[in-house]
């Protein structure tokens, strides 16, 4: 073979030669050539594309198209966008973008109008199927060099000087806003409205969105072709699928748009299928979409797209068949996709991808314990959890490849924590040490500078030690282990570090945010921190580890410390360690911190400086939070921070003057919050053009709390118009519905919001409410069922749970549902439900006689109805040798929930009466019921005697004799009574029958004694008397 068939032969695994025979046309050429360039981008490899450049000839159309590839393998994205190719290209758009849009509407979306634009060039412009395959992978590759340019300014770092991108800047501007003459600033502001979706604004203290708008755009040609852009809502909701199943349903879902014009059409979208990465890199720029939204909601019509790109990408054998030992490039490919299903509140399915990803990468994961010691003086060894894991393949150290700075320190400890004074020599990163400080008198000028740094506290390690944070510190960096085997288990291959991430973060989705998660989730940070192979994966797993030290209050400050050097390794700043520009470009350059982050959890530089300054503010730091507020323009957080320093007004000033340099929706919504003045909120929806779905939400919610349900109802009725996918937004609408008895109205917005968020108790709760409602208790129930599954400490569902219950005939849940609801009574302070214990009674006890009670009541408005077993299956037969006698004492004596039962219904209510009475003592009503039932039941008329004595006793109050009512009352009571004694007969039964009426009757008679009531029990007096002569 040739050279070139060698090359061609290590890129690919076949031969040129073997392609030109296997190839019918040149467009399966070019795509065979250019996949080996598509992996090499994805894996950042620039030998495999130095290897694909000496492949092509002199004045190959593909030349051009490498040469971007390298470019972006070295993180140069700026200049791949400088080829003349790629500027031609650009340009044309842009001047093809302003002439359709003369010809037609303005508010047509720009990603319409660019894929139109892009359809035109190839199809009239481009002579051959060759050219236009060569062009659609110009397309993409601008589309991902724009990207990673947005990425890199908001995620990695380091930040762009702007003066080094005015030509792509300009370029950008033209493409954003049809004109020559326009702004950075108003590129900006355009960009961020273009990027709206579902309603919802991106974060406007964001870093060139324009890159990521034109990236958006051009990406979606080549990889999203056939469906409609995030301009338009995917309100479909899919069901019953699995995310990491393959089908054509769960591939499309919704919004796969009508292609029109003709044969030459259709081929471009067959031809756009030959590059096979762009669906991967157009689902990661989807998921960055989505990641810029300021809603904490995530974007239904997002989500569609990004898991589209995913799923297709991992049903495309070719970028991976030719992976032999290792396959870590599909495993990437899980781990974006799992972190894309975190980033959308898909947890339970990331799951099962994370673990998916560990399978393919072939990484050895087991979580154990092993005796070790946290803490500097501590004598005994005690278990302690540590991860043991093992790479696949041994990675191999190349000089060249090894990210030397890895460990290196980076500017910036915030001046209010004082940075400490570090020593001669400490520790940097995971063991690196830091070159010692030199005596005073042989330090150079810029040298004295630095040390003036550090002792200011101007800058930090950016691996920040307990020790440098406090020197009276007595925790140990590491967990000393007595097998200290443990601390030193060999380095990892990066693919199989960022899998552990995943599995660590795949830990935090799992469970409960509680000690024991943080627990489980430390030892995966800890062995990734082991070895600092990449930048970035290095600081997410900082990251990380700071997050779940801020739960601690002996290591709070170190992780506080840590999120703040982290900010600022972002900046173009010279730092202790970075003295220079070029420095800091050399101590991590764009591609080394861009190979991976796709792959992290690693958040965008505005999402990190809110959540510092969310910690700052917890610890009373407030000047900082202010401070990073302000710059973030979370005025909300803004306000709170004055409100505590006295200083309520100057937000509001702080608002209006940042209106009158850029006035944008969210800038007019927030004014709005801090005067609650509707008309601001109205200007916000204006100009928006009415797609700004919050400025609606707040109106709804003024008029709410003012009183206006239906004003409120409309304008939340035009907020989920606008975004579909926002949960509140339905559930107050539900709610404001259901208090304007508009039922059908508040039956649709919470059944939008269980559709959205299958565990919303609450929603399912009032679901069940507005059935029952409606008396439709069957479905009431079932809708009960799943509410409780979520939220079973709400009492209020519990009652409507025991209503549907007993109008379903389900007799053994009712009973079940009243213990829950005894459980809760220190919450709710509510009285017993009496009359559910009656109808227990004649339900169970008599069934004959609630028969017959049930024929004589009206169907239509008192229909039990939705029953779907017959009465026999829920009535026990119950034969006379069955001892119910003890129960009741049992229930007493526990008083918990016994378990769910649907028989033996007469034993559990004898359960329920038991525990009802041992709370409930003096409520006559209570004891009558309980006497009905033990009446009800052989062998308890003993027991039914006793308890309507305790409720004669119960009726007996303090000045019942002086209230005609009470009076009337106890008389009844006592006559019944006497009907017990009288059945029994004994000389001793009629004894303390008869002393009883009498000292009833003596009080009686002084005040009532013309009542029918107390003659009647006079007369039953007498009988007593009559039947004790006869013995």
């Amino acid at each position: 073979m040739t050279d070139t068939d060698d090359l061609m032969h290590e890129l690919c695994g076949v031969s040129l030669s073997v392609i030109h025979d296997t190839c019918d046309t040149a467009v399966e050429l070019i795509q065979h050539t250019m996949l080996s360039v598509e992996r090499a981008v994805l894996e950042s490899d620039t030998k495999s594309i130095l290897k694909a450049q000496q492949a092509l000839q002199d004045g190959d159309e593909m030349v051009p198209v490498v040469a971007m590839a390298k470019l972006i393998c070295g993180g140069e994205y700026s200049d791949s966008l400088r080829i003349p190719h790629v500027q031609q290209l650009l340009q044309t758009i842009a001047r093809l973008r302003t002439e359709n849009q003369e010809k037609d509407d303005d508010n047509v979306h720009i990603c319409s109008s660019i894929v139109s634009a892009l359809q035109i060039y190839l199809l009239e412009q481009c002579d051959s199927a060759e050219s236009r395959l060569v062009t659609a992978y110009e397309v993409m590759f601008s589309g991902v060099a724009f990207l990673n340019m947005y990425v890199q300014a908001n995620y990695t770092g380091p930040a762009f000087e702007q003066r080094t991108l005015r030509d792509v800047l300009d370029l950008a501007a033209f493409l954003v806003t049809c004109s020559t003459d326009r702004s950075d600033s108003e590129s900006h502001s355009d960009s961020l409205v273009s990027l709206q979706v579902d309603g919802e604004s991106p974060f406007s203290i964001c870093e060139y969105p324009q890159f990521l708008l034109i990236g958006r755009c051009l990406l979606h040609f080549v990889g999203n072709y056939a469906f409609n852009d995030w301009s338009v809502a995917a309100n479909e909701i899919v069901h019953g699928q699995n995310d990491n199943e393959v089908s054509d349903d769960v591939v499309e879902g919704p919004a796969k748009r009508q292609i029109t014009g003709g044969a030459a059409v259709r081929a471009l979208e067959e031809l756009l299928k030959q590059v096979i990465s762009a669906t991967w890199w157009n689902a990661r720029a989807a998921v960055a979409h989505e990641r810029l939204l300021l809603s904490k909601q995530p974007s239904n019509t997002l989500w569609f797209e990004a898991r589209r790109g995913y799923i297709q990408t991992l049903q495309t054998n070719e970028l991976f068949v030719y992976e032999k030992v290792t396959q870590y490039l599909r495993a990437r490919a899980y781990v974006e996709w799992g972190l894309a299903q975190h980033y959308f509140d898909k947890n339970k399915h990331g799951k099962a991808t994370f673990a998916r990803a560990k399978e393919i990468s072939g990484v050895s994961v087991q979580l154990s314990g092993s005796l070790g010691k946290r803490t500097k003086f501590q004598q005994k060894s005690v278990a302690q959890m540590v991860l043991l894991a093992a790479s696949k393949k041994e990675p191999i150290t190349v000089d060249d490849e090894t990210s030397v700075y890895v460990a290196a320190v980076a500017e910036s400890t915030h001046v209010d924590f004082g940075g400490k004074k570090i020593e001669a020599e400490d520790v940097v990163g995971n063991g690196a040490a830091c070159p010692s400080v030199s005596p005073a008198n042989s330090l150079t000028t810029e040298a004295e500078h630095i040390q003036k740094l550090v002792h200011e506290g101007e800058a930090c390690y950016r691996n920040v030690n307990l020790d440098q944070v406090d020197q009276d510190n007595y925790l140990l960096e590491n967990t000393e282990f007595e097998d200290h085997k443990l601390t030193e288990q060999g380095n990892l291959q990066i693919l199989d570090q960022i899998v552990l991430l995943g599995l660590c973060l795949d830990v935090k989705n799992s469970n409960a945010n509680d000690g024991l998660t943080r627990e489980e989730m430390m030892p995966y940070i800890t062995r990734v921190l082991e070895n600092p192979n990449n930048w970035m994966v290095y600081s997410t797993a900082l990251l990380e580890r700071a997050w779940l030290e801020c739960e601690s209050s002996k290591r709070r400050e170190r992780a506080v410390l840590q999120m703040q050097a982290l900010v600022d390794q972002h900046t173009t700043r010279l730092t202790i360690a970075q003295n220079t520009l070029q420095s800091i470009v050399d101590s991590a350059p764009a591609r080394e911190r861009m190979q991976f982050v796709y792959s992290l959890a690693f958040p965008p530089q505005y999402a990190l400086k809110r959540d510092l300054a969310e910690r700052y503010f917890k610890l009373g730091i407030l000047g900082s939070a202010v401070e990073i507020c302000e710059e973030l323009e979370m005025w909300d957080d803004v306000v709170k921070c004055y409100q505590i320093l006295d200083k309520p007004m100057r937000a509001e000033k702080l608002v209006r003057e940042r209106l009158e340099v850029a006035p944008t929706p969210f800038m007019w919504v927030t004014l709005g919050d801090l005067t609650q003045d509707p008309s601001h909120y109205e200007t916000s929806w204006r100009l928006s053009k009415q797609r700004f779905a919050r400025a609606k939400r707040s109106l709804g919610r003024y008029y709410f709390e003012d009183g206006d349900h239906e004003a409120a109802i409309t304008h939340y009725e035009d907020a989920v118009r606008v975004g579909p996918m926002h949960t509140g937004a339905w559930f107050t609408l539900g709610a404001i519905a259901m208090r304007v008895h508009r039922w059908s109205l508040a039956m649709r917005a919470f059944t939008r919001v269980v559709q959205l968020e299958p565990d919303n108790g609450e929603a399912w709760g009032n679901l069940g409410s507005i059935h029952l409602h409606n008396q439709r208790y069957g479905e009431a129930f079932a809708v009960l069922e799943e509410a409780l599954k979520q939220k079973r400490h709400m009492w209020q569902m519990w009652e409507n749970y025991a209503l549907c219950a007993m109008e379903t005939k389900r007799y053994g849940e009712a009973m079940y549902a009243m213990h829950q609801l005894l459980d809760m009574r220190t919450k709710h302070k509510r009285p017993v439900d009496i009359a559910m214990l009656a109808w227990l009674v004649e339900a169970i006890v008599y069934p004959d006689s609630l028969k017959k009670m049930e024929q004589e009541v009206d169907t239509e408005d008192n229909a039990i109805g939705h029953a779907t077993t017959d009465d026999k299956d829920y009535i026990d037969q119950i034969d006379g040798n069955d001892d119910l006698m003890q129960l009741d004492e049992v229930a007493t004596a526990t008083d918990s929930t016994p378990p769910r039962s649907d028989s033996h219904h007469k034993r559990q209510l004898a359960m329920l009466f038991g525990r009802v009475t041992s709370i409930v003592t003096n409520d006559a009503k209570v004891w009558e019921v309980y006497a009905h039932f033990n009446n009800g039941v052989d062998g308890r008329a003993e027991k039914a005697r006793d308890c309507r004595l305790k409720q004669c006793r119960a009726l007996q109050v303090a000045g019942w004799e002086r209230d005609q009512q009470k009076v009337e009352d106890l008389c009844v009571a006592v006559s019944r009574l006497a009907q017990d004694y009288l059945a029994e007969g004994t000389k001793k039964a009629l004894c303390s029958c008869r002393l009883y009426i009498r000292s009833v009757l003596t009080k009686a008679q002084v005040n009532f004694g013309d009542l029918e009531t107390v003659k009647t029990l006079a007369a039953t007096l007498d009988e007593v008397y009559a039947m004790e002569a006869q013995l």
